[in-house]
Formats: C-alpha cells, structure tokens, sequence
C-alpha cells in the first residue's frame, strides 16, 4: 500500500509542499524499504518467518498512524516523512519472510505460482489505496486510518492461521513443533507415513545437532553474507540485481508512485481517480493469471513476452503524443489509456514478478532469507534514484521523453533477458545450481531435490526424531 500511497498524496500536498519535499516525500519510502530488506532476512532466519511478518505489520501499523496525524496536523512536513519511512521500511521488512514461507511449504510443482504471489499483494495493495483515494478523494487522514486497520488484521492471521515453517523449525532442532506444522500444513491431524518421511528428509537436508552452538544475529549475518558473496552465488546474484535493476529503470514502480501525474502526462483524458482505479483491478487480474500462467510456461518466455510489451506500449506512448502534439496525427482520446493499461499488464507478466520470484529460488537454503533481502533492498535502492530523480528528468526531458526512456530501458532489459535468463520452472535446487556453473553438494542441493520431488528414504540413524 505504501507503493502506491504518494500517488494520491501528492495532489494534495501539492499546495503545501515544495517541488524538492514532494519529490522526498514519494521517495523516501524506498531508501527506508532496503534497510527492511537488509533486515528481514536475518531477522526471518533468527526468530521464524511468522515472528518477522509480525514485525512487518506493527512497523506498517506505527507508519500509517503516524501519516494520519501529519494530514489532520496541516500536512506536517516531519511526521509525513517519518510516516513515509516507516511504511517503507516495513515494506522492506515484508520483501522476505512471506516469499521465503511460500518456497518452503510448498511443492515443487506450486513453488512457481506460489513465489510470484508477493506480486499480487503488491498490485492489491495499490488497489486498495487507489479505491480508498477514488472514494474518500482528499480526506487523507481517514485514508490512513482505514490503512493502519488492515495491518492489524494482518496480524491476527498470522497469530491464529499461520503455522510456523516447518523447515526452520527443523533448523533450530524443534523437532516436535515442526512435525505439529507439517501435519497442519498437509492438512492432516494423523501422523501419517507421508508426515514422517518429510519430517525425516528435512532433518537430514538441515543436518540436525542437538549439541549446535547457538551463534548471535550479528555472527550469522556476517557468515551468510561471505556465503551470499562466494563464487557459489555470485553469478545468480548478480543476475537477479540485473533484472531489479531494469525492472525499476524501466518505470515499473515510478508509474505507481506518481500515477495520477503520469496519467495526465500521457494524454489520458479520462477522470484520474478513475483511471488509477481501473489500472489497480487491470494490474491485479494480471498479477494473478501470472501466477497460474507461470506454473506451464515458465519465468524466461514470460520475461521475453513482458520486457517486448512493455518496450512497444512505452515507445508507442510517447511517439503518440510527440506526433498528436504537432498535429501529425488527429487525437484519439483512448490509445494512450489503452497503451498504458497494456504496459501493466505486459509489467505484471514477467519484469514485476520474476525478479522476486527468482530472489527466493535461486538460493541454497541455508542463505535464502538474508539473499532474498538484500537483494530484494538493492532493488529498492534503484526505485528510490528513479522516483526522487523523476521530477527532475521531467523538467529536463518533459514527460513525453521519459517515457520513452523507460521503453528504451525496457528494450535493453529484453535483451539481457534473451542472452542470460536461464529457465527455472521445474527445476530443482541442484539443476539451479548447475545452471549457474556449480556443482551442487549432496548435503543441500540432491536433499532438496528429495523434498522437491517427494523421493523419501530413510536418511537418519534408526531411532529417528521424536514423534508427536
């Protein structure tokens, strides 16, 4: 929610702020979100996926009652932005455990549609304040209220539904907690074969020690990260920090964060409000229909179909009204709401999602939390240049030129998709691996296949874990 917030915020803060504390305003969010980032993957890793989605929802919570006071206080410029680095923050802090508790609970056969899900949270959450602002139009405090409501809830699902990942809990030698959790998971209350023999598989993949030293946060942050920067991870790292870089160059989150002006910059001559609203439902329906879309064709042909789309509805955008401004062409009112509902839903198939998606997968188990979040936070740290610089391109480039620098952006993404994306779909952590060059170990990547694609065996000593 906090992505598409400054959208309907900046009309009408417009009349109280300046041009540089507007432009602060919207991008603020995103230099607090990588430090949320950099966080959530320790945090994930030390004290549980379910604990660190609790933390995302009180940091959002504080964030957006902060924001209603500065509104109902005349737009108080340091509570707005206090407000706007809290909710970007926690925002950060929701990039990993959520994505991180989907790879690990679910099949080889979902994982695909269940790590793309973070997109259509994304895409309902603008909605939401998109709808909120078409309602409520400039009573902004009230706005953040409601807003602040929905973390709560949030919170209360995760306490009473949300049983604690199983995998982690096998990590820190909970053995009879994880067995509890992977009978709620499968949906079961027996303790059946099936229930064991993944029980047994995850103690063996996590080399369970009774006797483990317990190591402090700041001890396993370190260790992780030479890990996360080893030849072993350096090549898909480097890959997946290339696509969030052309995923945010490439007007990915500018166009959320600034949506009511572009809407205006494109020509679009329908009611604003309306517009985004509309454009929230079409980017949502896209998100999900990605999801079930990628389970069959895979990340790579839906990149290639994305970053093509996307580059064609941009390019055609701005040419449009280069052309309709000279009079070369006559005005047809719908073409650039048509080209811009086209570009998100060309976005929402493959440029928004896979970047994310593959920040979850592409990782050794052992480092994926703090991989995922400090990738996912250099991704931020690109949305923050594009949006605070976005007023300035503007007045250098006008809004015309800017666009057609995203689509330039886009057709290069395209490329680099084409040469060096590598298909995941289906594959398992040791065929990743290969993929990038690697050799995958027996004790992570061939146990995670086991789990992946349900070969069980008996992989401990005879007397086995603790059953319930």
């Amino acid at each position: 929610m906090s992505l598409g917030f400054s959208a309907v915020a900046i009309p009408v803060l417009r009349g109280s702020l300046t041009l540089n504390q507007i432009s602060w305003f919207a991008s603020i969010a995103s230099l607090a979100t990588p430090f949320g980032c950099f966080l959530t993957g320790p945090l994930a890793d030390r004290l549980g996926r379910t604990k660190a989605l609790l933390f995302v929802n009180a940091a959002s919570f504080l964030g957006w009652i902060i924001l209603a006071l500065a509104f109902y206080w005349s737009n108080n410029y340091p509570l707005l932005i206090t407000g706007r680095i809290l909710t970007g923050f926690s925002t950060g802090l929701s990039s990993a455990p959520a994505t991180i508790y989907m790879a690990e609970v679910s099949s080889l056969e979902l994982r695909g549609v269940f790590t793309t899900w973070a997109s259509i949270s994304f895409a309902l959450g603008v909605l939401i304040i998109y709808f909120l602002a078409y309602i409520l139009k400039d009573a902004m405090n009230l706005i953040c209220l409601i807003t602040a409501c929905l973390p709560c809830l949030g919170a209360l699902f995760t306490i009473f539904l949300i049983p604690e990942s199983p995998s982690w809990l096998v990590g820190k030698n909970r053995i009879e907690e994880a067995s509890d959790n992977i009978c709620k998971v499968f949906g079961t209350t027996m303790y059946s074969q099936e229930v064991q023999n993944e029980l047994e598989t995850l103690i063996k993949l996590k080399s369970v020690k009774l006797d483990t030293e317990k190591k402090s946060l700041a001890v396993q942050f370190v260790r992780k990260l030479k890990y996360l920067f080893s030849s072993r991870t350096l090549k898909p790292m480097a890959l997946v920090v290339t696509l969030f870089f052309f995923q945010q160059l490439s007007g990915t989150f500018v166009l959320l964060f600034y949506a009511i002006d572009i809407v205006k910059t494109a020509g679009i001559t329908f009611e604003p409000y309306f517009t985004i609203v509309l454009i929230g439902v079409i980017r949502l329906i896209s998100s999900v229909l990605t999801s079930i879309i990628c389970k069959k064709v895979g990340r790579r042909p839906l990149s290639l179909l994305s970053g093509m789309g996307m580059t064609i509805c941009l390019l055609s955008l701005s040419a449009y009204n280069v052309f309709q401004e000279k009079g070369a062409i006559p005005q047809i009112p719908t073409l650039p709401l048509v080209l811009f509902i086209a570009y998100f839903v060309c976005n929402a198939l493959g440029f928004l999602p896979v970047p994310f998606a593959l920040a979850a997968e592409l990782f050794p188990t052992k480092i994926r939390g703090t991989a995922t979040g400090f990738i996912s936070g250099l991704g931020y740290m690109f949305n923050f240049v594009i949006v605070k610089e976005y007023p300035d391109m503007v007045s250098a480039f006008t809004g015309k030129g800017v666009i057609c620098f995203y689509g330039v952006i886009a057709l290069v993404g395209t490329i680099f998709v084409a040469l060096l994306l590598p298909e995941t779909r289906g594959k398992s952590q040791r065929e990743i691996e290969i993929l990038f060059g690697h050799k995958a170990s027996i004790n992570d990547a061939e146990l995670e296949d086991k789990i992946a694609e349900g070969e069980r065996q008996d992989l401990i000593r005879e007397d086995g874990p603790r059953y319930v």
